[in-house]
């Protein structure tokens, strides 16, 4: 028996959790909210998803974190929202300094700073700390009503590697294993913008031989990013045959395929309002938080680090420049 950390109380985080529990693993959530942790300690359950939790299951709060120390027996899972990774990392870095590993669901990177979230690890904390991400084609409902899924491992160590695996994996929640920790990375920021130049595709009137064109695209571009930033950053890089398969794995082919054909994307019903005329900021707050406009911005005010991308350009420009889209996208295609 183990026991999980979990930093964020999102349905992602949550699902996992109790799959976590259901393996009779101890699970600690940590939030910031006191109402939600009152709430969720009384009714033991979260009903949008169904879900009813074990006793190995407690809620703490965020704020009572610096006063614990971790060790090799706890695993620690960041589950946040991209905008609130690093905040996490900050605001509880004495917590963090005393784990020997870090493990993260989230997607994306922090749009302030630009960084990726392995960046963010390092600099704060230490280069030295085992680092994990897990990302692929996953709902928290799937999980939570065991669906078969399979997702990406990507870790600085075999030995954290084989111990989540060995502590999370059943019949049916698989994962596949890699080092590419920045291809996955990357492949998860690139995934929502190509979601939702993938909308606009299919609203536009362009059959979807177009969209599995565009993923074959940005695959390219996520090799070309991944090579770019590895360059400088040497400890992370790897072999072409590898990037290859993080291009093929859950991370990337898996998750493009989910969000850029799948309405239950906001990536991709952002796009699918990208016709006639629209207002973009509109659509945005009906929608919510889309990810993929936030990191076509951050991608494009960062060339230096992440270099030329031509579906973040295509992106930039309709959203950004309020370029004709049919006109962009049959340029991307030209």
């Amino acid at each position: 028996m183990k026991t999980f950390r979990i930093f964020g109380a999102g349905e992602w985080g949550l699902a996992v959790a109790n799959h976590l529990s259901c393996l009779g693993h101890n699970v600690e959530i940590f939030l910031r909210n006191d109402n939600k942790i009152s709430e969720f300690n009384k009714l033991r359950a979260y009903k949008d998803l169904g879900l009813s939790f074990s006793q190995n299951v407690i809620f703490n709060n965020l704020s009572d974190l610096n006063t614990l120390s971790s060790n090799k027996d706890i695993f620690n899972i960041i589950a946040s929202s991209s905008s609130g990774f690093a905040d996490i990392i900050n605001s509880y870095r004495v917590y963090f300094k005393s784990c020997e590993s870090v493990v993260w669901l989230t997607k994306g990177l922090d749009h302030d700073s630009g960084l990726l979230f392995h960046e963010i690890i390092d600099q704060e904390l230490s280069p030295s700390i085992n680092k994990c991400i897990i990302s692929g084609p996953s709902f928290a409902k799937d999980l939570v009503s065991a669906k078969p899924l399979k997702v990406s491992i990507a870790s600085s160590c075999d030995l954290l590697a084989n111990a989540i695996i060995g502590t999370m994996e059943t019949e049916y929640f698989m994962f596949e294993r890699t080092s590419d920790i920045i291809g996955v990375e990357v492949s998860g920021v690139m995934k929502n913008i190509s979601a939702i130049l993938a909308g606009a595709l299919t609203v536009n009137s362009y059959p979807d031989e177009y969209i599995e064109e565009l993923i074959v695209l940005s695959q390219r571009d996520i090799k070309s990013i991944v090579r770019k930033i590895t360059r400088q950053q040497k400890s992370y890089m790897v072999s072409e045959d590898d990037l290859d398969k993080t291009v093929l794995s859950p991370a990337c082919y898996g998750d493009m395929c989910l969000t850029c054909y799948f309405n239950t994307s906001r990536n991709r019903k952002l796009g699918l309002k990208i016709t006639g005329k629209y207002n973009l900021k509109k659509i945005i707050n009906k929608i919510g938080t889309v990810e993929g406009y936030l990191s076509t911005l951050t991608l494009n005010n960062h060339k230096k680090v992440f270099g030329e991308s031509k579906v973040v350009e295509a992106a930039y420009k309709i959203l950004y420049l309020d370029a004709e889209p049919k006109k962009v996208l049959n340029k991307l295609f030209n």
